[in-house]
């Protein structure tokens, strides 16, 4: 879903004063363009130029109706500070103020119409003080209309206003409990939807039992099939079956429940003599369709990967698990779960039992490849209590490995900017949990932009 964005743009062209209202015609065909280019990057709600108190009171009704995940507030002549301060007092949305304008410079044969749509900066002050008096956070682009580098700021604050309407509204079903003694996974879920965004709530495991049963057959065969074709299964027939028919029950409960994603204690499931495996199969296959998984009921790194989905696709969840003191680098991996659409080729992907959990039913099926190498962003989500929320991310290198035979994806991380020695201090002495999300690319000019704009701390390893 693209982000929607409030374009309120404004002018003071006709008062007691003022009598410019000739150049309204060329004002409005300026906040037309203006919101032609934002489109480019959002879907835009535009209420015609605001001139007036009234008008902006309208554009704030229209904002609220919409939903809007960012005002985009620009002032094409000067505007008394009250008119756009009427908007920001009648909503909550984040807002970006745009200082632009249309002309490079001001020709020597300029006339003063030119000058009129073209002299935001001359009010601009006025309204940014006013949102600093009223205690409303704003952020800023200044830039010529046209100027790509500014379009591509401005793109990045809606891209970002995107991702905290994602966290809003996601909904994450809660299977079991969070792992017995983890206490980096001992969080306040009421803080969590208060200051992060995602709602949590519980499912009862007996809803993925039920749906197990009563799945068609014809529907597990058919996953299996697709399955033998793209991966290499390494196990038991029918135990891959078993493991084929608890993902698809994963699936459904999911979709059926109107689910983003899934916290789950995965051994829940094993005592359970109509389930009785590990679901990692299921729910790394769950990561793949757009639907992110954490086992041990991980609520926070869950989240850490819904924010890392909303920005480039796919993320997967790892832990540390070997120092590789010889490369200066980190073995990454968790038993048996993992992203298979970040491996680099689905040929390299096998389909192995489990070595971990043994349920009533013997050992699912878990992933085992090495994941692509390129550039990753680890990112993890911290609760420091009450209202504090901290981002710790850290970039570098999947380095190209071969998998090791454990029944487990795995990955070599070697740190951007610290020997490996450091960055465990680093990582350790930030607050990170044992787990962590982790995506493709270079991210922390994103997430630094997020935790500045949703109000979270930021420490960069």
């Amino acid at each position: 879903m693209r982000p929607k964005v409030g374009v309120l743009v404004m002018a003071l062209l006709e008062d007691d004063y003022n009598k410019t209202a000739h150049v309204r015609p060329m004002a409005q065909k300026s906040a037309d363009h203006i919101g032609s280019v934002i489109a480019k990057f959002a879907d835009t709600v535009c209420p015609k130029l605001v001139e007036t108190e009234e008008q902006a009171e309208e554009a704030a009704l229209m904002f609220n109706a919409a939903g809007v995940d960012l005002i985009v507030a620009v002032e094409i002549a000067y505007t008394k500070g009250i008119v756009p301060t009427r908007c920001f007092l009648n909503t909550t949305t984040p807002v970006l103020v745009w200082n632009t304008q249309q002309i490079e410079f001001l020709p020597e044969d300029a006339d003063f119409d030119l000058i009129m749509i073209n002299s935001g900066m001359c009010g601009v002050p006025e309204m940014t003080s006013a949102l600093q008096r009223i205690g409303r956070p704003f952020w800023m682009v200044t830039s010529r209309l046209e100027d790509e580098a500014g379009q591509a700021k401005l793109a990045q604050y809606i891209e970002i206003a995107g991702v905290m309407r994602r966290l809003k509204s996601a909904r994450i079903a809660i299977a079991g409990h969070a792992f017995e003694g983890m206490t980096d996974l001992m969080v306040d879920q009421l803080s969590l939807r208060q200051f992060v965004g995602p709602v949590c709530w519980p499912i009862e495991p007996e809803k993925v039992s039920q749906a197990m049963v009563n799945l068609p057959q014809s529907e597990v065969e058919e996953l299996v099939k697709q399955e033998k074709s793209r991966y290499h299964v390494e196990m038991d027939a029918q135990q891959f079956e078993r493991s084929c028919r608890l993902a698809l029950a994963l699936e459904k409960v999911l979709h059926d429940g109107k689910f983003d994603a899934l916290a789950s204690f995965d051994q829940v499931w094993l005592p359970d003599p109509r389930v009785g495996i590990i679901p990692s199969y299921g729910t790394g296959r769950l990561c793949e369709i757009g639907l992110p998984a954490a086992p041990e009921a991980d609520i926070t790194t869950l989240t850490a990967m819904i924010i890392l989905q909303e920005l480039v696709g796919q993320a997967t969840l790892l832990e540390n698990y070997v120092i590789d003191f010889k490369r200066s680098a980190m073995m990454l991996s968790h038993d048996g779960h993992g992203n298979p659409a970040m491996a680099a080729r689905p040929a390299d992907v096998s389909v192995k039992h489990s070595i971990y959990y043994e349920g009533v039913n013997g050992f699912g099926a878990g992933f085992e490849f090495a994941y692509a190498p390129g550039p990753v962003t680890n990112l993890a989500l911290v609760s420091l209590g009450q209202a504090r929320w901290r981002l710790i991310v850290a970039e570098g290198e999947s380095v190209a490995i071969k998998p090791r035979p454990v029944s487990a994806p795995q990955m070599l991380f070697k740190p951007a900017h610290l020997g490996i020695e450091d960055w465990c201090d680093a990582w350790c002495k930030a607050g990170s949990p044992h787990h962590m999300a982790l995506a493709y690319g270079h991210l922390s000019a994103k997430l630094r932009l997020l935790a500045e704009m949703a109000g979270f701390e930021y420490v960069e390893i």
